[in-house]
């Protein structure tokens, strides 16, 4: 490969000089010489594209960190469905470091920055988006059991959904070897027709055939989205039937809520998969390079490449508003922040930590036993049940500056449930 650029200029100036027409290009310099005219983006295009995508990194590295440390400090937080959520944050943080980080400037410029990097890039471009997917029809059909026949054992245990997420891990993988296997940095080069400069620009691709393109867009897309519109389907049927079933019965009605919460948190993190990466595999299976053409088409590509990434920053959010303990953990992540209120005290007596919500309760309970009427003590356990990084400091200095109370008599505590 030549690397004289003097030399090369000299050809350039040669063969890209329009009035030079018997002059031609060397069969060496074929698909890495070109006479073109390179477009230079203005520098608030430049600035715009660049605050987009490191936003988009910083928000999507936190988000999935904060998750992976709820999930991992809390006990509570132990079990088959949280397990997925950990796995589906991991995929998240390596697509928005491996490729967030790296391919926005190359979209951009046109140009690879980063060597080697490219191998992983094009690793984690695939096998982490691929995770995810599987991991929601995972929790997709683990869903519908629990809905459909809840009086069998749940599907997901925590052996069983390790081994389901190593081996989502093993499909991705094989998946993603071919694009990694076949990438490489190629180098080419460019007669700039307007300044009559040589530009020299390194490209990462992986040159497969187009049937790999067809069959990611069935693996990670068309096979997913019929799973989860049938799974989803058939929970939509059953929570009709138990509506009709149950009628007025409240704690049946309860128990249905409480499952629909969690299947309505999981379809909102379909539905935000499914409508950010649709334009991108639109884009790569029909080829709709070849139709959109012209100045503008870079940009139109780069706002696709955005909306796909910008699904690993969503779920975060998603759990965030829609789960109490979730929740809980961000207040006390972002307790330094303004508008943010969450005292250690009041998150170390959360839902996080239902053991000692429990002692608490009962520390109270004994405490005032003798003291209150009963239904002063039913508001109170209400209370805690709902116990949040809201809740008032002065119950918990109320705990915590008080010694453990003596076990009361089965006497004391008949007489205390029969106060008036």
């Amino acid at each position: 490969m030549p690397d004289n650029i003097e030399f090369l200029s000299q050809i350039g100036e040669k063969v890209c000089d329009t009035e030079s027409k018997n002059a031609s290009l060397p069969d060496y310099l074929n698909g890495i010489f070109y006479c073109s005219q390179v477009e230079n983006d203005t520098i608030a295009t430049q600035v715009f594209a660049a605050v987009a995508f490191v936003l988009l990194m910083v928000v999507a590295l936190t988000g999935n960190s904060v998750v992976m440390w709820i999930i991992y400090e809390h006990k509570v937080m132990h079990h088959g469905f949280n397990f997925f959520l950990f796995n589906m944050a991991f995929a998240d943080l390596l697509i928005a470091l491996f490729n967030v980080g790296t391919s926005w400037t190359y979209n951009l410029y046109y140009d690879w920055w980063f060597g080697d990097l490219c191998i992983l890039t094009s690793f984690f471009g695939i096998a982490p988006t691929t995770v995810s997917v599987f991991s929601m029809m995972a929790l997709s059909w683990d869903r519908c059991q629990a809905v459909v026949n809840p009086l069998k054992k749940r599907p997901l245990s925590r052996r069983r959904s390790l081994i389901a997420i190593s081996c989502i891990w093993l499909i991705s993988t094989i998946t993603a070897l071919p694009f990694a296997l076949a990438a490489n940095v190629s180098t080419i080069y460019m007669y700039d027709l307007e300044s009559s400069k040589l530009v020299v620009r390194k490209l990462c691709a992986s040159p497969v055939n187009s049937m790999f393109d067809h069959m990611l867009f069935f693996i990670q897309y068309a096979v997913p989205l019929f799973v989860l519109s049938f799974t989803f389907a058939r929970i939509a049927m059953a929570f009709r039937t138990t509506d009709e079933a149950t009628g007025n019965n409240s704690k049946a009605n309860n128990h249905t809520r409480a499952k629909s919460k969690a299947v309505k948190m999981l379809a909102l993190m379909v539905f935000a998969f499914m409508f950010c990466w649709l334009p991108y595999h639109l884009y790569h299976t029909f080829e709709l390079s070849n139709f959109i053409a012209g100045p503008n088409a870079k940009y139109i590509y780069l706002a696709i490449y955005w909306v796909a990434m910008s699904s690993s920053a969503y779920n975060p959010i998603i759990y965030c508003f829609a789960n109490e303990r979730f929740r809980i953990g961000f207040r006390y992540v972002f307790r330094w922040m303004p508008l943010v209120e969450c005292k250690r005290e009041a998150y170390e007596y959360s839902q996080l930590f239902p053991d000692k919500m429990r002692s608490m309760a009962i520390s109270l309970q004994k405490g005032k036993c003798l003291k209150e009427p009963s239904y002063l003590l039913e508001k109170q356990s209400k209370e805690f049940s709902s116990f949040t990084c809201q809740t008032s400091p002065d119950i918990v200095q109320c705990v915590i500056g008080t010694e453990k109370p003596k076990k009361p008599s089965r006497t004391a505590l008949l007489s205390c449930h029969n106060a008036d």
